[in-house]
């Protein structure tokens, strides 16, 4: 406890300093008394406009995503020193929306709040109201989170906005809705070349959010499924999603990243009538799979009576629907009978034929899709990760770049059976990778030579009884004949 108090104090030390190191820019005073709270804001601020998309023909102007590779960040933080903030201030470095008209840039926004009783324990609360200002207003689309944040701006609603009093917006949002933020203050980077482009916020994303995001998620990892006996769900991507309903649990972060067990829990604590809601666990009917009758009945309440049935740790069989927020995503490749991963930023094609886009078009929606699941970028760090699939064993290949975030979770002995598409993409050549480093998959093949894939259900269609337990012996005999640590 000490050390990681320590540690947390020598990164709040680097933050600070970073902070007053950045490029200077116009600073805007925002009112810090509550009836002036939106003085000057004039765009609509509703859930009615939730969930918008930009086309790029109608955009005003287009902040990070995939243009820039996502190298641009929305980084919230608690400060434990009052004396650090001062109140109402937003500093906007570089130009302002009404400069920028039919332009792409980098960008980073750093907000920071304040109060006695505000810990980190309420940081998931912080940012999803902070998120509000742009997910509900006027004009912007948002898609993602932290450092895959991308922002497009609709041009008909250009003439509404400007930086300042969207800086504005955000931290006066948060501290209307949660009273125990006494101070805030924000910087709005949008980093062109002359200040360092995509350099200078990879560089802010490296020195201050990872580290932070880091120290928070494994705090986060303390806690287990077994420790508790409530989930979480969480239904706020109905708008575009229908009948979306993300299960949070400690092992399974939901798709967009934005939250965790306990910040779901802080925030039904303080709305209990909310898109958050408690989900009693009730009998466990699968242990190893992570099926739970309470669950299966809240979520096909929730689901609009829709879906009956969710195996937690599974992509296969029953896996949680797709809203089209997710971070990552994992898939069936039925040519070797294996799974791969493939995340935002990688713009190639995957062993499927598609791309990260492409087969988030197709997923997405609020539909079971067996054998295709979205995941948050924290996902594959549980300790039960796609566990009734057969685990990492059972991953075939993922982008080289996203199987290096995360090395320190993979299995030693599977890191390098593990194919990216600096070894191939093509399928057949995927196979003949495979049965060259040995992967524990060619276990499940005909005479080791024949892939005998699954006969995956059509979306939102239920498995037969027989093909889901063909389905759950082939796991089963791959994790027992490949034990960890297996050579």
């Amino acid at each position: 406890m000490k050390e990681r108090k320590r540690k947390a104090e020598e990164q709040a030390q680097e933050r600070q300093q970073i902070w007053e190191s950045l490029p200077k820019g116009e600073v805007y005073h925002a009112p810090t008394d509550p009836d002036n709270f939106f003085k000057g804001i004039t765009y609509d601020i509703s859930p009615r406009q939730f969930g918008l998309r930009v086309r790029k023909h109608d955009m005003h102007c287009e902040l990070g995503g995939p243009k820039h590779r996502y190298s641009s960040f929305f980084f919230i933080e608690v400060v434990g020193d009052e004396g650090r903030i001062e109140d109402g201030r937003v500093e906007v470095i570089g130009p302002e929306i009404k400069d920028i008209e039919g332009q792409s840039f980098p960008f980073g926004f750093w907000i920071r709040y304040y109060g006695k009783e505000l810990t980190e324990d309420y940081l998931d609360l912080l940012t999803r109201w902070t998120y509000f200002a742009l997910e509900e207003g006027e004009g912007w689309m948002l898609l993602n989170t932290r450092d895959t944040i991308w922002l497009r701006l609709h041009k008909k609603y250009a003439s509404k906005h400007d930086f300042k009093h969207l800086g504005q917006a955000m931290i006066n949002l948060c501290k209307i809705q949660f009273p125990l933020v006494e101070k805030a203050d924000a910087k709005i980077l949008i980093a062109t070349e002359e200040l360092g482009g995509a350099k200078l916020t990879k560089e802010i994303m490296d020195k201050v959010c990872i580290p932070y995001w880091e120290r928070v998620d494994e705090s986060a990892r303390e806690f287990s499924d077994e420790d508790v006996d409530t989930f979480y769900g969480c239904t706020i991507c109905q708008t575009f999603a229908p009948t979306h309903v993300c299960v949070v649990a400690p092992d399974r972060p939901p798709y967009c990243g934005i939250i965790t067990w306990l910040g779901a829990k802080v925030m039904c604590d303080l709305d209990p009538y909310g898109y958050t809601f408690e989900m009693p666990l009730g009998e466990c009917v699968d242990p190893w799979g992570g099926e739970y009758t309470g669950v299966n009945e809240k979520i096909y309440e929730k689901s609009n009576r829709t879906y009956k049935r969710v195996v937690m740790y599974s992509s296969i069989t029953y896996p949680q629907t797709n809203c089209g927020c997710f971070e990552a995503a994992i898939f069936y490749i039925p040519d070797v009978d294996g799974l791969g991963l493939v995340d935002r930023r990688y713009g190639g094609d995957t062993p499927l034929g598609m791309t990260f886009s492409k087969l988030a078009g197709l997923i997405s929606g609020g539909q079971q899709n067996h054998g295709y699941c979205g995941i948050s970028f924290r996902t594959p760090k549980s300790r039960k990760f796609v566990r009734a699939d057969g685990g990492w064993r059972r991953i075939v290949w993922m982008p080289k770049e996203y199987k290096q975030m995360l090395a320190e979770f993979i299995p030693e002995e599977m890191y390098d059976k593990i194919a990216t598409e600096e070894n191939c993409v093509n399928p057949e050549e995927l196979k003949e990778f495979l049965k060259r480093v040995k992967h524990p998959v060619v276990a499940l093949w005909k005479d080791g030579e024949v892939p005998e894939p699954l006969r995956i259900p059509a979306p939102n269609t239920d498995w037969s009884g027989e093909e889901e337990k063909i389905a759950r012996e082939k796991a089963k005999k791959i994790i027992t004949q490949y034990p960890v640590g297996f050579e």
